[in-house]
């Protein structure tokens, strides 16, 4: 059987599902991160194929937020390139306030 390894720079990370199949891909809160996208390994191809083509249309595969390659470090190096793309996820920032709000006199 073919495997792969994903990049996966969802915050929480995903779970891939077709039929009784079932993948639990590690998100940017994992303890494998590369270039900010949690590393999954041994992920069947066939599956992976043919869920990402299930879900063509959607934006984190549209945008390379998911993503997988045969070889490790293939999966690695992506990661690493798209290290500075944003998701549109990332924690807000607290000392940066929205802009027209105002803050409140104590």
């Amino acid at each position: 059987m073919a495997t792969v390894t994903i990049g996966c720079k969802l915050p929480n990370g995903i779970i891939m599902e077709m039929g009784e199949q079932r993948t639990v891909l590690r998100g940017t809160n994992s303890a494998v991160i590369v270039g900010g996208h949690g590393i999954t390994e041994g992920v069947d191809k066939d599956f992976f194929d043919a869920w990402s083509n299930l879900h063509a249309d959607k934006d984190f595969i549209k945008g390379g937020f998911v993503f997988a390659h045969e070889k490790p470090s293939s999966t690695a190096a992506e990661a690493k390139e798209r290290a500075d793309e944003e998701t549109g996820l990332e924690p807000l920032d607290p000392d940066e306030k929205p802009a027209g709000l105002t803050e409140l006199e104590s």
